[in-house]
């Protein structure tokens, strides 16, 4: 129960950055799981007080589900960044591996895996690792949510195996500037480019899931 109590957590926080609430479908799809047992799991969480429920509108995490999502995101991005730099394990694989390694560590090996990653602040999907900006959101906005005509910095992403091969095969370039140039809602695409780059047509239900900052240029 536990684990299964923390991957929902783990969903909920990455899935309710930058937006005000996380659906029930949203959690389905994630944690590939039945309705049932995506409300059977939320209303154990309420009970528990992680998470607050309102019918037809969703999930949100408790200030108390907050700080153990925090402490979940920090023990999961630390074994990606292993598993990247040490393992060099291809990044489709890594946040599944990831997420298994992360399910077993105590305090203390978490403590340890830091100080021999000489505590990195990123994970290489560009998650933060500072548990200060952890969840902070303030200062983000989905891919899908820019305005046409806009160039922003391409931050982080949630990090799925099949986004992470999606981006991959796109190239789309973390860390670096992106200019949006439009979307197209009835093919469902949106379109960017980005220095000495043809234009890129992306999905627009991936541009969801991608999580920009204004750009300061």
């Amino acid at each position: 129960m536990l684990r299964q109590q923390n991957k929902y957590l783990r969903i909920i926080a990455e899935c309710n950055f930058a937006r005000p609430r996380v659906s029930n479908k949203q959690i389905i799809r994630f944690a590939q799981v039945s309705p049932a047992s995506v409300t059977e799991m939320t209303r154990h969480l309420q009970l528990a007080g992680w998470v607050h429920r309102r019918r037809y509108t969703g999930v949100t995490l408790t200030t108390k589900g907050q700080a153990l999502a925090g402490e979940l995101l920090v023990r999961y991005r630390l074994c990606e960044v292993l598993l990247a730099q040490q393992l060099k394990l291809p990044l489709p694989q890594i946040p599944g591996q990831a997420w298994a390694m992360a399910a077993t560590l105590t305090p203390e090996t978490t403590t340890a895996l830091a100080t021999f990653l000489d505590h990195p602040q990123t994970s290489p999907f560009g998650g933060s690792l500072n548990p200060t900006e952890l969840l902070n959101d303030s200062q983000m906005t989905r891919l899908s949510e820019v305005e046409p005509d806009t160039t922003v910095i391409f931050h982080h992403y949630l990090e799925t195996p099949d986004m992470v091969t999606y981006l991959e095969h796109l190239e789309l370039p973390l860390g670096q500037p992106i200019h949006l140039i439009k979307q197209d809602p009835a093919l469902n695409l949106l379109y960017i480019d980005w220095d000495d780059h043809d234009t890129v047509a992306l999905d627009l239900a991936a541009a969801d899931y991608i999580y920009t900052q204004a750009s300061t240029d």
